[in-house]
This record gives structure tokens, sequence and C-alpha cells, in this order.
């Protein structure tokens, strides 16, 4: 509608452009499952570096491989990653009840670990007076392993307080949470009695008895693979080490079901190269990529070589790849660092076989290191046999999925389809010029189609406008072929090569 006006003068008026650029998506954020000595169970946290993983997960573990993974994805060029932590019913928080200052003394106070794990067992609190009105409040000091890491001072445990004690504590510290157990016992007697190292106790990691069930989890509560559905940014999934048919199906299924993201499949542990390809041949997923062997990298805990799953790495040189060339380019003649061996050397001729079928090989060359030597997904589709069209594809899909919000409850007609083409077209275009997309023009390379024919009348009246878009995708050399001749000026001998 336009503006009414209503007096002479002059007016400046703010006009959209109508354009409405798509920005591409991010394609290198990775999603880790796995065991971990603490952390949130099924909630998935942002880290971003190495130091974060082991104040919100901690190290290294010998029952699991997260932080190896980890690890491998930043030293690779991974920048983002979230972290969620999986554990069986068994997991308990440590805790301590705190006793009142009453002659008959009640508990008053509970003060729990952050969450469930042992770590939570080497946590002990001081309870001191207060340094500011030690008359009516306290402050409790707490120590992980015999080190001061948290003090809280000036607390109340009067809910109406702004110093109370939970209002205080919970939500802002890195080790603990409290409970305020309403001690029957008059101010300011229920403050929590004077002591010097409560210990908290009772805690479990629930991990020894940890089953392919808690990894695979239930959606409706959001727990197992499925925590990943509150973050929308992830593009990689990873579940370190768990190679059982169950997970792997699920995670390819789950990723069927987002189609953003795709998974880094880990073999099974000692597998033979006909091993791996039988377990290869079970699975038919684009969405699947699996790296065969598992590579040695030097231990932090036992200061030796240990075999771990490649997965996390691999999701570090997608990471770096996508960054230095662009998520078209296929992750693959990357060196695998930190990789100091591999758990199988596979041959020219074993590759020959493994490749077709869709298993990526790792391998060892002289004077080149170890390295990755296929690109290829999980999927008999000839037409998504290589893991950077997947890739691409789903960049493509979700950048424009998001960039055309906008377009919801337009009206449906030859100006919104003018508008839909030329934000695609735009970004289309961009693709091209990267070299994503093939073609000396960019016709050549993309096509974008909105009009009466994409849309007639009984399209629009079921509140639909539909948008064909067509991709040339670059492929992939992944054969290089020199033909060799012989010539003599007059004759040639050919020698193919």
């Amino acid at each position: 509608m336009a503006k009414e006006y209503l007096r002479p003068g002059v007016f400046v008026e703010e006009v959209p452009s109508g354009d409405f650029p798509i920005e591409g998506v991010g394609t290198s954020t990775a999603g880790f499952l796995g065991v971990s000595e603490r952390g949130a169970l099924g909630k998935p946290k942002l880290v971003t570096n190495w130091t974060q993983f082991l104040k919100n997960f901690g190290s290294y573990r010998p029952d699991s491989f997260l932080a190896y993974a980890v690890n491998g994805f930043f030293l690779n060029g991974g920048r983002r990653c979230y972290v969620s932590r999986v554990a069986s019913a068994t997991a308990e928080i440590a805790e301590v009840l705190l006793q009142d200052r009453a002659a008959t003394p009640l508990d008053t106070l509970r003060v729990q670990a952050l969450n469930e794990g042992l770590w939570g067992n080497l946590l002990t609190v001081d309870v001191l007076a207060s340094t500011a009105t030690p008359a009516t409040e306290f402050k409790l000091v707490v120590r992980e392993d015999g080190v001061v890491s948290e003090t809280w001072d000036d607390l109340s445990m009067d809910p109406g307080a702004a110093n109370y004690a939970p209002l205080k504590i919970n939500g802002r510290s890195n080790l603990i949470q409290v409970t305020d157990l309403d001690s029957a016992t008059v101010a300011p007697g229920e403050r929590p009695a004077l002591i010097a190292g409560a210990v908290l106790a009772g805690g479990l990691d629930g991990a020894s008895d940890v089953a392919d069930a808690d990894f695979i989890g239930d959606q409706a509560l959001r727990t197992g693979i499925f925590a990943f559905d509150t973050v929308d940014d992830v593009n990689i999934l990873c579940v370190p080490g768990r190679t059982s048919v169950a997970v792997v199906q699920a995670g390819l299924d789950y990723c069927e079901g987002r189609k953003d993201l795709g998974y880094v499949v880990d073999p099974p542990a000692g597998s033979s190269p006909q091993a791996v390809k039988l377990f290869r041949e079970g699975f038919d997923s684009s969405f699947g990529f699996l790296y065969y062997p598992w590579i040695v990298v030097n231990d932090p805990l036992t200061l030796a070589p240990k075999t771990v799953p490649p997965a996390g790495h691999m999701a570090g040189i997608y990471a770096r790849t996508d960054a230095e060339r662009g998520v078209h380019k296929a992750p693959a003649n990357e060196v695998v660092r930190g990789a100091v061996g591999l758990e199988y050397p596979v041959t020219d001729g074993e590759q020959e076989v493994l490749n077709p079928s869709g298993v990526n090989a790792i391998r060892r060359f002289p004077q080149r290191g170890i390295r990755v030597w296929g690109a290829r997904t999980m999927s008999s589709d000839p037409n998504l046999r290589y893991v950077h069209k997947r890739r691409l594809l789903m960049f493509v899909e979700e950048s424009i999925a998001e960039g055309s919000q906008w377009a919801v409850f337009e009206p449906n007609d030859e100006v919104l389809w003018a508008k839909i083409i030329r934000s695609a077209t735009g970004f289309l275009r961009r693709q091209w010029l990267e070299g994503a997309l093939f073609g000396k023009s960019d016709e050549e390379a993309f096509f974008v189609k909105c009009d009466e024919e994409t849309n007639p009348p009984e399209v629009r009246r079921a509140g639909q406008v539909v948008t064909v878009i067509g991709l040339n995708i670059v492929d992939t050399a992944e054969f290089v072929i020199f033909r060799i001749g012989q010539w003599d000026g007059g004759r040639s001998i050919t020698e193919l090569v």
C-alpha cells in the first residue's frame, strides 16, 4: 500500500532493492558422539579447540576413541565441532549433603557435580565463613583432586536474596550445582555448617555397559544420534570406533532423513580387505563415506603407538579441503596429519577391489607420507558415486533453502518467480566461477526454471511454488591416464599407462 502524503514537502523513503542474495552455508562443522569422562549427556556442546574439549569433556580414555577423534579433527584442519556425550543408564552424579548449624543438624544443601561420572568423586567442598557478612552468610570453596578450582563467597540461603546460593552458583559454575533442601532450621542457622573437605561420592561413568542403543538413541527424547536434532549447522557426523551394523545403519538413516550432513563411517577394527568390502556391501547410501584401514597415532596416555579409527582425522581433512579449495574439491590425496602408521598396508591390487566397492583407502606412499587415497560414497548410484558431489549437493540445497525463507507467504506470481530465479542464479553463478560447476558459460553449468510451466494453476492453488534447478557438477580426476608412445618422426608406437 502506497504511503499517504497529506502536506506539501520533500519526502525521502528507503526502497528495498528487491534482491535477496543467497549466502553459502557452512560445510565443515563436525558432530562427534562418544564416551567421555565428563560433559552433559545428550546435549551437544560447541567446541572450537582442543583446550575447550579437555575442559568440558576431559582427556583421553583407554575405553573410548572420542578424544582421539576430536584431537585428530583439530590436528587436520577442523575448526568447529559439536560434541555429545553418551553413557548408559547406570551413569550417576556424585553428590554430598551438607547439614545446617542447628543443635540437631538437618540436611540443608545438596552439592552435586555438574554432570555424571567418576570425575565428580574427585570433588570436595569446604564451607567457610563469609568474607563480607560472616554472621548470616557463608563461603563455598570447591576443590578438584585437591586443587582449589572455584570459590563462591558471600552466599545466602534466603531465596529472596540476590546472592541466594543456587541462583549464584547454578549455571555459572563449571564443576558443581546446588539444591536448597529447605531446612526447617530458623535463619541464620539454616546455613551449611563449617566443614573442610566434604567429599562428593557416588559418581559413575556409565561407560562399561554402554550399548548400541545408547548411541542410536531415541528421537522423542533427543538422545544418542538424535541429540544433534537441536544443532542445525552440523555437516559431518562421526561416531568414532562404533562400527556395529545397527549403529552405522542408524547413522546413515539419520543423515538421509536430515539431508544436510554426511556420515564418516569407521570400519570394524582389524578388518581384512575382504572383510571390509563385505562390511561396505551391507549398506547403500550416498550420505555415507567409509575409510579403511584404522590409523596408528602416538598415544598421549601410554606414550606408545595406538591404533585408532580414522573418522575424526577424515572429518578434519574435509574441513581443511573445504577451507583451502571448496566443498567441490574431493577430500582426497591429502596427508593425514598425526598418523604415524596404518593398521593394514593396502596394496594396489587390494585397492582395485576396494575402490569400486566404495571403500576409500588410506595409504602410505614413499616420500609422500600417509594420504587419503579414495573419494567415493557408500552408494550404488553412479550419479552419487563421489564424496564431493554428495557434499556439494548438500551445500547447494541447504544454502538455497535457508536463503529463500523470505519467499514464504509471498504472492505466488511472476514477480515472485523472477525474484527466486534472480537469487538462485546469482548464488549458482558464484559456484560456477569458483570451479564447482562445469561449463564454458553459466548456461552450460546450471539452469534455474521457475515459471508457469513449473507452477501451473493446480500447484499454485495448493500453496506451492516450484523451482527446478539443474547442476553440471565438476567430476573428480580419479584416474589420471597418460598415453605415452615412441615417435621417430614418421611413425609412432603407443603404450598405454
